[in-house]
């Protein structure tokens, strides 16, 4: 889609350079496909909008639009970019910018309890799966083959994204799916939501998750991860292959957890964590730093 197309339908649309996006997206996320248009109402994302070369449009204010070094990209000059950026893409999710509509699909040989909501369209559900009771499952679902769903899980949920612009708080809508791979276990009463910005949340093959957890929209969770009762996950978060995540461990939005990482019971995750360490405590930081701490206080 051309930025000038968004004219006729969008008010204050001032397009100043034209040019062709197919999603939309935060400047500081990794994308896989370049045609990405963002926004930028803060001097400090800067650097984020010159080093994406995935972006090809962004909604900038005037001033920064003159402090800005970009080239070969399209421009919308707004006083309030974050605002109408998620006008954009509201008006997108209903016009089924993301992805279309298709017809629920569910193989012969899954098992489906009495009293789980089924939609009439928009969910596939591989082979060999069982859905207990009291499961409720949203549109833009998609689980593959050998997945368990325990009773009282949500799936397909709304992203938490609302927009306050000053006067109201509007919400932003969720425009995108969520992915359940193969061997994947999801047990009771947890939440899983649908990516927001077109996005998918995706639970790798092999994923285990326990009781009362929450899945924020545009995760990815890697495979064979084992995510144990009362953790919650902050929206787009990458996590690994092969990782522990401890007993009601919260873990903050957009962060990048590594492969083999353990994150152990309680702790309150806020940066990214690299490959194969262990992280403990509120903030969490390398277990042995913490364990050294507090032998250090006794």
């Amino acid at each position: 889609m051309k930025l000038s197309n968004l004219k006729d339908s969008i008010k204050d649309i001032n397009v100043i350079i034209d040019a062709e996006f197919n999603a939309l997206g935060m400047a500081t996320s990794k994308f896989n496909k370049v045609g990405v248009l963002s926004f930028l109402s803060e001097e400090k994302f800067i650097q984020s909008i010159e080093n994406n070369k995935m972006i090809s449009a962004i909604i900038i204010t005037s001033s920064l639009y003159e402090k800005i070094d970009v080239k070969n990209i399209g421009i919308i000059i707004s006083d309030n970019p974050k605002a109408l950026f998620y006008k954009i893409h509201n008006y997108l999710v209903e016009k089924e910018f993301y992805w279309e509509d298709f017809k629920t699909e569910i193989d012969t040989s899954t098992i489906i309890h009495p009293g789980v909501n089924i939609p009439k369209k928009n969910l596939k559900i591989g082979k060999n799966c069982v859905i207990e009771e009291g499961v409720i499952i949203h549109e833009g679902v998609i689980i593959n083959d050998n997945v368990i769903i325990r009773s009282g899980t949500i799936l397909g949920s709304n992203g938490f994204q609302f927009l306050n612009d000053g006067e109201v708080v509007f919400q932003v809508k969720t425009g995108g799916l969520l992915t359940i791979g193969n061997n994947v276990e999801v047990q009771h009463n947890c939440c899983l939501d649908r990516g927001v910005l077109g996005g998918v949340t995706i639970l790798h093959d092999n994923v285990k998750v326990d009781n009362f957890v929450h899945i924020a929209h545009d995760c990815v969770i890697g495979e064979r991860t084992l995510i144990t009762a009362g953790v919650k996950f902050g929206g787009r978060t990458i996590v690994g292959n092969d990782c522990w995540i401890g007993i009601n461990s919260t873990i903050s939005n957009g962060l990048n957890i590594g492969n083999n990482v353990t994150i152990s019971l309680g702790s309150v995750v806020t940066r990214d964590v690299a490959d194969n360490l262990t992280v403990t405590g509120n903030f969490a930081i390398e277990h042995k730093k913490f364990i050294d701490f507090i032998k250090s206080i006794r």
